[in-house]
């Protein structure tokens, strides 16, 4: 499964929700469910606008492939 390294990448840079949200024009509960990988969908522009936001230059460094977990 593609899972987002958000939270990851915003401890880094510290951002923390609210501030990704004012920068990016993305609600800051959107925000909140990618950090914690609990969206279903994102949208390419809302994927654009936090890598050019936090200067991502590769989309790797944003999402990952997990293995789904047998119990899941």
């Amino acid at each position: 499964m593609l899972r987002l390294k958000l939270r990851d990448i915003m401890f880094e840079k510290r951002w923390n929700a609210k501030e990704l949200s004012e920068a990016t024009g993305i609600r800051w509960n959107s925000i909140d469910d990618m950090m914690e990988n609990r969206s279903k969908r994102w949208t390419v522009e809302n994927l654009e606008k936090i890598m050019e936001v936090l200067d991502i230059k590769d989309v790797t460094e944003l999402i990952e492939y997990v293995e789904k977990d047998a119990n899941e």
